[in-house]
């Protein structure tokens, strides 16, 4: 039987704020997505908070005491944000699962999602990342679930789950990039990337989903997100020994078409993929699978998101 761990990272987030208001949403919705799927693989949910934060731990999840060390340390008027490496390792150090489920706090599972990602390992994928639709966001209580469960939503482009297997974490390179700011999932994606044999991305089933439909965030101020941008931008660098151009999304398309969605997407650097798309030219290249859909009534703005939301790759 397969087994998950899914790590998040709760946020004391003031009451009437919107983190306030989706989290709960959030892991309401990971404890019903584990009780449809208790029959057929293992969920351990758990959370990982710094020793003073156990009070913010929600029901029904395990949790994961985080290092004494953060953001604030090494950037002056920084906020107190964990960096993704020791979210991982304490919430990994505390489970025994095959596979990890990194997610964002603010990202909410459709009741199928743990039983899709087991059918996405049976299938062969030992790594893959999941991106999520964008619903209407005037819902503010669980007791919505089922019209937002009901609600298509729209695609987005950018990466926050993940899912990897546990053996791999050891060779990860993450150079302390912190949580809560741009960059990060770059630097997660990039490692899943790197050091899978076969990653998938699944851009265009409805798994998750995020109450609210804007694509950007201020995520932080200049000094949080420059830190963020240069560690990031580090682990790319280090990891292109490992890069293979096969497990990179829209590296089958046609030239002009995966530049442009790289070029465009900041979840690439795209630098260093121009290097590895010229470096590997003539390396195999996997067909994209399913592709991102507007209906007719999206403007010209999402039509745009669309071209550069990366492909599935089968």
């Amino acid at each position: 039987m397969i087994s998950f761990a899914h790590i998040i990272n709760p946020v004391a987030a003031p009451e009437g704020s919107e983190l306030g208001r989706v989290q709960p949403i959030t892991y309401e919705t990971m404890r019903r997505a584990a009780q449809q799927a208790k029959n057929v693989v293992n969920v351990s949910l758990i959370a990982a908070v710094f020793p003073d934060e156990t009070h913010i731990i929600p029901q029904g999840f395990q949790y994961a005491l985080l290092p004494d060390r953060a953001l604030n340390d090494v950037v002056a008027g920084a906020r107190r944000l964990p960096y993704l490496e020791d979210i991982l390792e304490t919430g990994i150090i505390n489970s025994s699962s095959d596979f990890i489920i990194y997610s964002n706090s603010d990202i909410a599972l459709m009741p199928d999602f743990y039983l899709r990602c087991a059918e996405l390992i049976s299938a062969g994928a030992d790594a893959f990342c999941i991106n999520r639709r964008r619903i209407s966001g005037h819902y503010s209580n669980v007791s919505q679930l089922d019209q937002m469960y009901h609600e298509s939503g729209l695609p987005h482009p950018g990466f926050d789950t993940f899912v990897f297997q546990r053996s791999k974490f050891p060779s990860y390179v993450l150079n302390r990039v912190a949580v809560g700011l741009p960059y990060v999932d770059m630097a997660l994606v990039h490692n899943l990337i790197a050091f899978s044999g076969h990653f998938r991305l699944i851009a265009t089933e409805h798994l998750t989903f995020h109450i609210g439909k804007e694509l950007v965030k201020n995520w932080g101020g200049k000094p949080e997100c420059e830190y963020n941008y240069t560690r990031a931008v580090k682990t790319v660098n280090d990891l292109k020994p490992y890069y293979r151009i096969e497990n990179f999304p829209g590296s089958g398309l046609g030239f002009l078409k995966r530049h442009y969605m790289w070029l465009f997407n900041p979840n690439y650097n795209y630098p260093t993929m121009l290097w590895l798309d010229f470096r590997q030219l003539l390396n195999k290249r996997r067909k994209p699978g399913g592709k991102c859909v507007v209906n007719s009534e999206s403007g010209k703005y999402e039509q745009l998101i669309c071209r550069i939301t990366p492909p599935d790759l089968d």
